[in-house]
């Protein structure tokens, strides 16, 4: 009985793992496909844009990235639903949940990875009927430039 246990239990893990998807993961199956637009901007370009930018509030957290890549589907719903579908399983292991909000057929979900009291990554999932977006910020930021960030466009 105790086989049976193990390997049901074997099995299991196994297959959670097999259907977990990573950010990475999301950024590998979808950035090819029909209408969907993926960019990174490499920490020499935010360098640069910050560099041009006058002392406008965000700037200081714009320093603080190092990286940022963007993935956007657009006008095809067929890949937009598998695109929710594989994000329902994102693996959130390692990531806090900053916030998590579902209404009106929208869902937004705001992960952080954090070390000490520096947020060292940030993973923004946006998802409504026809449009999907994933944004993933690598770089050395506290939750002080983010809410410095959140007064600038409210």
């Amino acid at each position: 009985m105790k086989k049976i246990i193990f390997a049901i239990v074997c099995a299991v893990t196994f297959t959670m793992s097999i259907s977990a998807q990573t950010v990475d993961d999301l950024f590998k199956e979808f950035r090819d496909k029909d209408n969907v637009e993926c960019m990174e901007i490499p920490k020499a370009m935010m360098s640069m844009a910050s560099g041009m930018m006058k002392k406008e509030k965000g700037n200081d957290l714009i320093k603080k990235i190092d990286h940022i890549r963007i993935l956007s589907i657009e006008n095809n719903d067929a890949v937009c639903k598998e695109f929710k579908a594989r994000a329902a399983n994102l693996n959130k292991k390692g990531y806090e949940t900053m916030m998590n909000s579902n209404e009106d057929n929208e869902k937004a979900l705001i992960l952080v990875k954090t070390k000490g009291d520096y947020i060292t990554e940030m993973v923004i999932l946006a998802l409504e009927p026809s449009e999907c977006a994933l944004i993933q910020l690598r770089g050395k930021f506290n939750s002080n430039d983010i809410k410095g960030l959140q007064t600038t466009f409210n």
